[in-house]
């Protein structure tokens, strides 16, 4: 079975998945959940860590490595079944999965603050905030460091340097009712 057939199988049965990604320089990451939705180049996941669900996750199907679910994923998804949490697979948002503009423009036009990030080791960043701005091959995102202060100047992204996006996690969404401007 294809990676993309297991993409299809994996979200039309609701399955709790755990998925190896290739981020570059032969760096991985494992992103564990649900597959909400798919296009020819993208995966949506709801993310799932210790039976709570946490944010939404979008990276390209290319770096996907391996797809799992096991006799552990199973036995996972039984009990997220039992304590009545698979109800909750589903998104409230509609995400254009077409291209990073779509996607991007998707999340901007929702007022979502997202963190968008490069995982691998040798080009890593992480910039999280709102996105201001969206353009045929990049993006301008106005990042908050931890301390919760805005950048003054938003920080531009080329979408061929990002590895995954993130939005609607706790992390993200609590630290932006929060955010203070630098003095």
């Amino acid at each position: 079975m294809t990676i993309f057939e297991k993409i299809q199988k994996h979200q039309s049965e609701k399955n709790y998945v755990k998925i190896k990604r290739d981020v570059g320089n032969k760096s991985y990451e494992l992103s564990h959940g649900y597959i909400l939705d798919f296009s020819f180049e993208f995966v949506l996941l709801k993310e799932n860590d210790d039976f709570v669900f946490n944010g939404y996750k979008i990276f390209k199907i290319y770096s996907i490595v391996k797809i799992r679910h096991n006799n552990c994923d199973q036995f996972f998804d039984s009990i997220m079944e039992r304590e009545g949490q698979k109800k909750f697979i589903n998104t409230p948002y509609q995400i254009d999965l077409e291209s990073w503009e779509t996607i991007f423009e998707s999340i901007r036009e929702l007022k979502l603050s997202s963190s968008v990030e490069n995982e691998n080791h040798n080009n890593f960043f992480f910039k999280i905030g709102n996105i201001v701005k969206v353009k045929k091959r990049s993006l301008k995102i106005l990042n908050f460091n931890p301390a919760g202060y805005l950048d003054k100047e938003p920080t531009e992204i080329k979408y061929n340097k990002i590895s995954a996006l993130g939005f609607d996690d706790n992390y993200t969404n609590i630290m932006s009712k929060h955010l203070r401007m630098r003095k």
